[in-house]
């Protein structure tokens, strides 16, 4: 169980503060899937950042607490959160390229821990990838940008953390690769002690796969309910948003 109580999020400037975000409040349960979705602007991937201290110090100012196995994580000092942070949370960046370093070839993320070799093998096989030998050997920028999307979320997959953390998984990848990354996460948050909480404008793919969605506007987030009551939900914000997000998606299809 994981509890959130975000009182503010402000970016800290010379001229003072400026609220992003406030009273943010919610609990997440383990073998569940959470998504937030938004429009692009309302600051959901601050948000998701900000329940690790990922954010900027030096620029962000986050008052509140994240209560995770007993321990507020947003009052650990840097040491031992990055510590926390690699035993039992991962994110998949919604840029993946970039989220790796371009000077590292692939096969140096999986080298720096023990992962069982046929473990590997059986990820990249689903997710259709190249054999692991030839992929490590490339750099990232080599890949095509779906390609380093399905090895970040292998590389979480495999360190099979508590926490994980998704910003726009289908970003980037095809309707055949979405359908693979449902059927997987929805896996391992069913086999895995674990909690999903994912950020995405897509609604088929939280329609599909999510157990709770909250809306994040106007600097706060609803409460989570089941996705079955957030599509049928009488606000008109939201009912704006599903509708403009349908007609989007219904353009991009519509175009390929």
């Amino acid at each position: 169980m994981i509890r959130i109580n975000i009182e503010s999020i402000a970016f800290v400037d010379q001229i003072g503060k400026k609220f992003l975000l406030r009273d943010i409040a919610f609990t997440l349960a383990e073998h569940n899937i959470y998504t937030i979705l938004g429009k692009n602007g309302e600051g959901k991937s601050t948000l998701l950042k900000s329940l690790t201290k990922l954010l900027d110090e030096n620029v962000f100012s986050i008052k509140g607490e994240v209560q995770f196995e007993e321990v507020n994580l947003l009052s650990l000092p840097q040491n031992r959160l990055a510590e926390f942070r690699k035993a039992k949370i991962q994110y998949v960046f919604q840029d993946p390229v970039n989220s790796f370093d371009p000077l590292k070839k692939i096969g140096s993320y999986f080298g720096l821990y023990s992962f069982d070799e046929n473990e590997i093998k059986k990820e990249f096989d689903f997710f259709n990838l190249p054999e692991p030998t030839k992929l490590f050997n490339l750099f990232p920028f080599e890949v095509s940008g779906g390609m380093a999307q399905r090895i970040a979320i292998v590389l979480a997959l495999l360190k099979k953390p508590k926490f994980l953390l998704l910003d726009e998984p289908t970003s980037g990848i095809d309707s055949e690769t979405i359908l693979l990354v449902k059927k997987r996460l929805n896996n391992f948050a069913l086999m895995e002690n674990s909690v999903l909480l994912i950020i995405t404008q897509d609604l088929s793919f939280a329609e599909n796969m999510t157990d709770y969605i909250a809306y994040l506007e106007n600097s706060k987030l609803s409460q989570f309910v089941s996705y079955k009551s957030f599509f049928n939900e009488e606000s008109q914000s939201i009912k704006n948003f599903l509708k403009a997000s349908k007609q989007l998606n219904s353009n991009a299809v519509s175009n390929s």
